[in-house]
């Protein structure tokens, strides 16, 4: 499952089951979420020519032929889970899902009392939409290993999806009980409180996230939002014009800073504007944005919804206000449905429905939704 929030990189997690794995993971950008926890290096370990090869590939991004040397790797050693965990990993960043849940299977059947590999498949099924599955696995994994916070993390992300919101809390408690600079537990959790209503418990969290990464211009913009509506204007203000350093084609955070200096600063609240005016009107960016909205339904046709989710986050943000806007956040949400996230493609849909309220299209997603989650709620019995 990809993160959920928008403008939001798709971030690689740091490694579960040992420190070979934990850098392979660590290179990789994570669907669900890769945990932020490493384990102790076995003395033992010494890493083949084949699975050194590999992690090299994968650090240049090249997952393609990191695959064939994980292959490699497997066909010399099928009982090594590391092997098996590394080609597992290289799959899914691939979109081959249903291979990735093949090998985390064969993980299993040679740990099986292994949560981190429980954790791994949990993570791949619920890419894969089967969030009933992932959320059983997430339960074994937190039996076998109560002070794993991934397996924590999995559970919490899941049970959000499926709208069990306290449950979540509870999970994303324990997470970050267990690893206090966890910031995508953070992340999420703020997101949790954000769909329901809770702007103070979402900022608060919001700001604990930024103290860990700084850099995410999307969360500063949240931030800002959430000040703005607490009339701390001048924190507001702040909170705007980091999100624009950071992103400075940002029209949406443009258009609220301007809007936030109409009394504090006339010239400049007017100068901002006709920035925004400037963007959107601006034919370079219209035409990236229609590129950017191609691809993500290419991508989209071709099931690699991950790169579908990154392309609309990045079309989203350029067209700001443009007329492409409602139609963007559906298949955004959609994007994010066909990925096993219904909480943040609940949230898309959502703000699609308000743009675009007589699609029927959206309405038949936001309803599917909810169908999605009680089938799940139903077989994870």
């Amino acid at each position: 499952m990809a993160p959920h929030s928008r403008g939001q990189s798709i971030d690689a997690y740091t490694g579960l089951y040992c420190l070979l794995a934990s850098l392979i993971l660590a290179l990789f950008s994570g669907s669900l979420s890769r945990s932020q926890e490493t384990r102790q290096q076995q003395d033992d370990l010494s890493p083949g020519p084949e699975l050194r090869r590999g992690i090299a590939l994968a650090q240049k991004g090249d997952f393609k032929e990191a695959e064939e040397a994980f292959e490699q790797a497997v066909a010399l050693h099928p009982s090594d889970p590391q092997a098996l965990t590394a080609l597992g990993e290289v799959q899914a960043q691939l979109g081959k899902l249903p291979e990735s849940i093949e090998t985390f299977r064969k993980v299993i059947e040679l740990d099986p009392l292994s949560a981190d590999a429980h954790v791994n498949l949990g993570i791949a099924l619920g890419d894969h939409s089967d969030l009933a599955a992932a959320l059983k696995e997430s339960s074994i994994a937190t039996r076998l290993a109560p002070s794993s916070a991934s397996a924590h993390f999995l559970r919490g992300r899941i049970l959000s999806d499926l709208g069990k919101h306290e449950e979540a809390r509870v999970e994303f408690r324990k997470t970050l009980d267990i690893a206090p600079e966890y910031a995508e537990a953070l992340d999420y959790w703020a997101a949790l409180e954000g769909d329901e209503g809770n702007r103070i418990e979402q900022g608060d969290l919001l700001r604990r996230y930024l103290r860990l990464r700084p850099e995410q211009a999307t969360a500063w913009f949240q931030l800002g939002k959430i000040l703005e509506e607490e009339r701390r204007e001048a924190e507001a203000i702040a909170a705007y014009r980091r999100a624009i350093a950071l992103n400075p084609r940002d029209s949406g955070a443009i258009y609220s800073l301007a809007r936030a200096l109409r009394q504090a600063d006339p010239v400049e609240s007017r100068q901002l504007m006709e920035r925004v005016v400037e963007l959107e009107r601006d034919q370079r960016t219209i035409d990236r944005v229609n590129l950017l909205g191609n691809q993500a339904n290419k991508k989209m046709f071709d099931a690699d919804y991950k790169g579908a989710i990154d392309d609309l986050h990045e079309a989203i943000m350029q067209c700001g206000r443009c007329n492409l806007l409602g139609a963007l956040e559906k298949n955004l949400g959609l994007a994010y449905c066909h990925a096993g996230q219904l909480g943040a493609g609940e949230r898309e849909l959502k703000i699609s429905e308000s743009l675009i309220p007589d699609d029927p299209g959206v309405k038949e997603a936001l309803q599917i939704v909810e169908q999605q989650r009680r089938q799940a709620l139903g077989n994870s019995q």
